[in-house]
């Protein structure tokens, strides 16, 4: 780790150098041709390189409240122009509406030196089009019931591993739901019954998912200078991932694949689907019928790097958002008897199972989650890139391609004009019968057709593991327990820094 840190650090100074030897040193003046207020850079080469250096929460906030009388205004993500919208309903327009002047993300990493990022997130344009087209079908209600069982058997291990602690013992929540989220995927998209939450130490996939996340510094850094100089990225041949996990990863998929085939083993797990996707389009080109990849050609790598990013997204905000609901319901025991409760009664109405149709009728619980998702979503800021010139509605302002977009998820959903007293955890103001969330002014899983495509999948993972953990146990502060919490200045995920340290208790069932 030490040689990958200084390799790192050196690799950061030689490309900050070349940015500051091969940019002229001209102030930034794009914003003042435009009615627009607008952020002065703070350097007239590269603009504010060290705002996203900030713990994200912080980071969001600030864009949030810079003007906060207007709907819109202008500054400088290093040189990039960058509108940054504070209105719900120019939300609404930029990632739903409008969607056509700009769906693509400010994402691009190499194929040619990351083997592993021809997935849904890093794709463009009609790449990306062809991608989700045939992977939304994956997440459809069907194949959510289907992998149903699977959950609740990765929910049942927790109860099992929480049931052998000692009466009000402290562990780290987040910790502990890191485990239950590499089990899901583990078991839900590759078909492996591993049993990480009880045995961590023998499993590989939960190393590769907590060293792809692991907090640092430069990585953030390389991060934010991979989206301005990705040409010299490329001839660089600088990776995102450490080339030994990437191998790994590879390695574990095509042996995976690979016995499947020998011995036609079919499940019902995401492998099999991207797998079945792969195959159809294998049998296509057999046919005569070949297409280029930029029309989406579902090869082997594609399959292998939606598997990655399935594993990858999967652990760290599903980890993350169960360690702070878990957080908010130790501070309020009130909340936890509510749940539980819910839980009971409709356990009662289907025979003592939480099968699918009994998760979606947890009402009180989808409250809970959502205001999770809303005091903590996992990305702070959504970013969009401006594809072709774009007219801000209610305006006479055209902005030309290549202008980004910002939307402050978080400063968003903590502005006391949508929610009030946004720093109090209060899951009632999700209450469909108040019908007062305004639209686009709620969006942790993103919004519009670029959004999270596994957000109902998230969704029924974690209503799952807390119905289970309710249902048994209570949890409860501790004098280790941070009130309020550190949040990570290392990574672009809204989490902890140090863990949620709590005590589980028994119920007396």
């Amino acid at each position: 780790m030490e040689s990958n840190a200084l390799s790192y650090v050196v690799q950061t100074i030689l490309l900050t150098v070349t940015l500051l030897l091969f940019r002229k040193l001209v102030k930034l003046n794009f914003w003042k041709q435009f009615d627009i207020p607008f952020v002065e850079a703070p350097l007239p080469v590269i603009g504010d390189p060290l705002l996203f250096l900030k713990t994200p929460h912080i980071a969001s906030l600030r864009l949030y409240k810079q003007f906060p009388t207007e709907r819109f205004y202008g500054r400088y993500n290093l040189r990039k122009p960058t509108l940054v919208v504070r209105d719900p309903a120019l939300v609404e327009s930029v990632t739903i509406k409008d969607f056509s002047h700009m769906n693509n993300r400010n994402i691009g990493l190499d194929p040619d030196n990351n083997k592993l990022s021809k997935h849904l997130v890093n794709y463009r344009d009609e790449k990306w089009r062809a991608l989700r087209n045939k992977l939304t079908p994956t997440f459809s209600s069907g194949k959510l019931k289907g992998m149903q069982p699977q959950l609740i058997k990765c929910a049942e291990s927790l109860v099992k591993f929480l049931s052998n602690l000692k009466q009000g013992e402290v562990i780290d929540m987040k910790e502990i739901s890191g485990r239950f989220a590499v089990d899901v995927v583990s078991s839900c998209a590759f078909g492996l019954d591993l049993d990480i939450i009880n045995h961590p130490e023998e499993n590989k996939f939960y190393e590769v998912g907590i060293k792809v996340f692991q907090p640092s510094y430069f990585l953030k850094y390389f991060t934010l200078l991979q989206q301005y100089l990705a040409p010299l990225f490329k001839k660089l041949r600088v990776r995102a991932v450490d080339k030994k996990l990437e191998e790994f990863f590879i390695d574990a998929i095509d042996k995976t694949v690979k016995y499947r085939e020998e011995n036609k083993v079919n499940r019902q797990d995401f492998l099999q689907l991207l797998y079945d996707l792969k195959k159809k389009d294998d049998e296509l080109l057999k046919k005569g019928e070949p297409k280029p990849l930029d029309d989406g050609v579902f090869d082997h790598t594609t399959l292998v790097s939606n598997a990655f990013i399935f594993l990858g997204a999967g652990y760290e905000t599903t980890a993350t958002t169960l360690g702070f609901l878990f957080y908010e319901l130790a501070k309020q025991p009130s909340l936890q008897d509510k749940i539980y409760r819910e839980v009971m009664t409709v356990l009662g109405k289907h025979g003592g199972n939480l099968t699918f149709d009994a998760v979606g009728e947890l009402n009180y619980l989808d409250q809970v989650v959502a205001e999770t998702l809303r005091m903590y979503p996992p990305l702070a800021v959504m970013d969009r890139q401006i594809d072709k010139d774009y007219q801000i509605p209610g305006t006479n302002i055209v902005l030309p391609a290549g202008v980004l977009v910002f939307i402050p998820v978080y400063g968003l959903q903590h502005d006391p004009q949508y929610f009030p007293e946004p720093d109090k955890f209060i899951p009632e103001r999700f209450d469909p019968a108040l019908n007062s969330v305004v639209k686009g002014s709620y969006v942790p899983f993103g919004s519009g057709p670029r959004m999270c495509i596994a957000a109902r999948f998230a969704t029924l993972e974690i209503k799952i593991c807390v119905a289970m953990v309710m249902k048994h146990f209570k949890v409860a502060t501790t004098p280790r327990t941070e009130i309020p919490i550190e949040f990570e200045h290392r990574t672009f995920v809204v989490t902890q820094k140090n863990g949620v340290w709590l005590s589980v208790e028994k119920r007396n069932e």
